[in-house]
């Protein structure tokens, strides 16, 4: 069955977004690059190429070439893994090229209405006030979230409070109290509990299960697509992107779309006029939709594909990283998806294949010699 699907080249980005100059670049690694560069630097193993990429992100980092923000992926993939001692050590890795800087996440930007509200501001008619400029990259965990994070105090003098919390929990305040105080936080925070089971953490309120429910259930509403497209395969062949997109702009953007188009007194279809073409544009010319709705019809092509949590997690960092970040370094299957996808090309994101490429590319960055400092 011939589609009949043509694909508009421009993007809208959201004006509100607030994204960090360049340089240095922002290079996105997946989650197994971090745990291969740990276990390298703890003498485990050493996989090929990672005893260049480990020296070359320090350099990177250090004389601000580059930047290697994290994602609220990370930290659920990070969540998973139930060795205390594991997740330490690759946290500590995490922290040194990250810094603690997280990209905010696909949902938040959803919530947040950044790339909603430029797509509704393009259709004639509609004008929606900015909120003002929201970073891209925050320096917590719960900027990835959505939300500020740090810690916060009133006290007249914040580092001799510091100092003083240091002092009471066995930590080295440095010169810098209160942002070392706030470094252990994070790390910690990264780092989770040693124990899920503590009855402690239990009573407070600590309850993970929590978000991953909620990937389970996003996992479940693709099984569901699945027995859908089973029942007509045809669909399979020509039409898929098309149904990809609806099912993403009912099930992803619906209730965020609803309430700002009801906040209008109107609905998406009377915007788009009932249009399918309209309401394709529509969808594809957000930057992380394109990107999500791209990966999960790759995904669909393959009617025996198992949809699990995990490719939720990897379907939401790679729809912020794609168009956000400069340079992104996934695992083979998720890179080959990216790399033949002519609709992403409009991008321009570096996909090295092998840690060396990626060796290369972060050399011939320009070097600033200035430290990094991006955040909220």
């Amino acid at each position: 069955m011939a589609t009949t699907y043509q694909l508009r080249t421009d993007i809208l980005w959201p004006g509100d977004l607030q994204l960090p100059d360049r340089p240095p670049a922002i290079v996105y690694m997946d989650m197994f690059l971090f745990i291969n560069l740990a276990d390298f630097a703890a003498g485990r193993n050493n996989p090929s190429g990672y005893d260049m990429l480990l020296p070359a992100a320090r350099r990177a980092r250090s004389e601000g070439r580059a930047v290697f923000p994290l994602s609220t992926s990370h930290v659920v993939e990070l969540c998973d893994i139930g060795d205390a001692q594991l997740r330490r050590e690759r946290v500590a890795m995490m922290e040194e090229l990250s810094g603690f800087s997280y990209l905010l996440g696909r949902p938040q930007i959803q919530e947040l209405e950044l790339e909603l509200e430029a797509a509704l501001n393009d259709i004639p008619g509609v004008s929606i006030e900015p909120q003002g400029p929201i970073p891209l990259i925050g320096e917590s965990l719960l900027w990835g979230f959505g939300k500020r994070g740090g810690l916060v105090t009133n006290a007249p003098d914040p580092d001799a409070l510091g100092k003083h919390i240091c002092e009471q929990m066995g930590i080295e305040p440095g010169a810098e109290p209160m942002a070392t105080l706030n470094r252990w936080a994070e790390r910690e925070l990264l780092a989770g509990p040693d124990d899920e089971a503590d009855p402690d953490l239990l009573a407070a309120g600590y309850n993970p299960q929590v978000w991953r429910d909620l990937m389970g259930k996003r996992a479940e509403q693709e099984r569901y697509l699945v027995g859908q497209l089973d029942i007509e395969p045809k669909y399979r062949q020509g039409r898929l992107r098309d149904v990809v997109n609806a099912k993403e702009l009912d099930i992803e953007l619906g209730d965020k779309l609803a309430q700002m188009t009801t906040a209008m007194q109107t609905s998406i279809g009377k915007l788009l006029e009932y249009d399918r073409t309209k309401l394709r544009d529509f969808t594809d010319r957000m930057p992380s939709t394109r990107v999500a709705v791209t990966l999960k019809a790759a995904y669909h092509k393959n009617s025996k594909h198992e949809w699990t949590t995990n490719d939720i997690h990897d379907i939401d960092a790679l729809s912020i990283a794609v168009p956000y970040t400069d340079a992104l370094f996934a695992d083979r299957s998720a890179r080959d998806k990216l790399a033949n996808s002519p609709e992403l090309a409009v991008f321009d994101t570096f996909l090295p294949r092998t840690p060396q490429e990626l060796v290369d590319w972060l050399d011939n960055l320009p070097a600033t010699n200035r430290p990094v400092l991006i955040g909220a």
